[in-house]
């Protein structure tokens, strides 16, 4: 299995997947600190009304949100990459080598988790760091705000774009569509399939209230508010943590009875 994983994990960061999620996640995480630039240094621009910026410096937490989180850009990528790379396997065939050993199918589910969790953690590090580099190159000091905060906020980010991710490799490895599992990224990551549930369960009769709830508070509301630079209440890391290992368990379900001819 740590073979399974190892190769998989050197074959995504070998990917041409995996080069253009990097850049793409750089070049949204540099959008907000170059608003806040041209805001700074260019009146006309702080004229237009598109970036109102409070007199006093943000936290680096909403700092964070509004670059990396908001818009669950990040969040869509992480799924579609997953998407690319799970489908890459099936469509050419490679994947067929990978389960030759014994207990090769349980091993590429459990390997699909952890890229998902890599791919998360690697976008979220990599976020904070551009926002970091580009606001410190313009001079700009955030306020302080606590370690512990910090790593919950990146905790919580990870965990939800790894659920997303996961959800799409699912879907990649039970219908083999490298186009249906990229449109399910977008419409999970973008928090489209939480917002339609939610609206069609409101005018059912008789759906339990806990249901409801439960949707009202789910990871893409949870991921909003991390967009505005806001630490979630703990059941955040149980929501993700509970989706990722159903989307895995399903994951090794499909693999072991799915044919790979």
């Amino acid at each position: 299995m740590l073979s399974m994983i190892r190769s998989e994990l050197f074959r995504i960061v070998r990917s041409r997947f995996f080069v253009v999620y990097v850049v793409l996640v750089c070049l949204v995480s540099v959008v907000a600190p170059f608003a806040l630039w041209l805001y700074r240094v260019w009146p006309a621009f702080a004229a237009t009304g598109f970036v109102d910026m409070p007199a006093e410096p943000l936290p680096s937490l909403q700092l964070y949100g509004m670059t990396s989180v908001s818009g669950a850009f990040i969040a869509m990528g992480a799924g579609i990459a997953m998407a690319l790379f799970v489908s890459e396997d099936f469509k050419s065939g490679f994947v067929k080598n990978l389960v030759q050993v014994r207990g090769g199918r349980l091993s590429y589910a459990v390997a699909a988790v952890v890229c998902s969790v890599f791919l998360a953690v690697v976008a979220t590090a990599l976020g904070i760091m551009v926002v970091e580099l580009t606001l410190r190159a313009q001079g700009y000091v955030s306020a302080a705000v606590s370690p512990v905060d910090v790593l919950q906020w990146f905790t919580q980010v990870a965990l939800i774009e790894s659920a997303y991710a996961m959800i799409a490799a699912l879907i990649a490895l039970s219908f083999g569509s490298e186009t249906l599992a990229t449109v399910c990224a977008v419409f999970f990551g973008g928090g489209v399939a939480e917002s339609v549930a939610r609206l069609v369960l409101a005018n059912i009769p008789g759906v339990p209230a806990a249901l409801r709830d439960c949707l009202d508070g789910y990871l893409a509301v949870d991921l909003e508010m991390l967009g505005q630079g806001q630490v979630c209440d703990p059941m955040t890391y149980v929501q993700a943590g509970v989706t990722i290992l159903v989307a895995g368990g399903l994951a090794a379900l499909v693999m072991r009875h799915r044919a790979l001819a």
